[in-house]
């Protein structure tokens, strides 16, 4: 019977290249970690740009779209004030000289009372009385109520075609947020890092509007920010 042979352990100069090898192996796998987490957070960063950039362009479309009238556009057209469309309807007759009813309607009390933003006005489109705007105090179901010491130079009847409308504000203000104001009241945010806005009117019935916004952090890939520009045109229906 032969004897076992000695098992002889693993050289120094073994060791020291499994070691290398696996720390080359450990340095691969920890940089493409490192690039992957990169490019995840680069590529959150795009997403919540472009969707927070979206979400504002579709408010402001949609808003456009009612406003009334041609819209005043700042000297920078960084700014755009409009009159917007919040009802509309034809009088019913059998008014008084500061109410106005429409016997089709069932607004909630006050929907269209005077806020704290400001108040509403009720303006003839058509009909007797045209072009009349006065503040609206209250409401009821069917009867809007002017405000104190308003009344109508031509009391509306069932011809007279009604809009009611609040003036509405879209801005970038320094701190590079955009936010819309109704009537004199406070600025509510719509979106941040808003670096570029533009209002322009290629014809009485448009306004083009072009945005750009930037990243909240830097992407790491880069080392700077990114950007994104939308544009859209808006057709206003009244």
């Amino acid at each position: 019977m032969q004897p076992f042979k000695s098992e002889k352990g693993s050289s120094m100069m073994e060791v020291l290249i499994a070691s290398t090898l696996g720390v080359i192996v450990l340095a691969g796998t920890f940089d493409l970690y490192i690039s992957s987490s990169h490019g995840m957070m680069g590529q959150a960063n795009a997403v919540q740009m472009q969707s927070d950039t979206k979400a504002a362009m579709d408010y402001m479309v949609r808003e456009l779209r009612l406003m009334n009238g041609p819209p005043t556009i700042s000297a920078s057209n960084d700014q755009i004030t409009f009159v917007r469309v919040e009802a509309s309807g034809y009088s019913s007759g059998g008014n008084t000289a500061s109410t106005l009813w429409d016997t089709s309607k069932s607004w909630p009390t006050n929907a269209y009372a005077t806020t704290s933003d400001g108040a509403y006005s009720v303006k003839i489109i058509l009909g007797t009385g045209v072009g009349e705007i006065h503040p609206i105090k209250t409401n009821t179901a069917t009867t809007l109520t002017l405000a104190d010491t308003d009344t109508w130079t031509a009391i509306p009847d069932s011809s007279s075609l009604f809009f009611i409308i609040r003036n509405k504000t879209f801005t970038v203000l320094p701190d590079q947020t955009l936010r819309y104001q109704i009537e004199s009241g406070a600025y509510k945010l719509l979106a941040m890092n808003i670096t570029a806005l533009s209002f322009t009117q290629p014809d009485p019935m448009s306004v083009d509007i072009s945005m750009t916004a930037q990243s909240q952090t830097k992407d790491p890939r880069i080392g700077d920010y990114l950007h994104y520009t939308l544009t859209d045109t808006v057709r206003r229906r009244n």
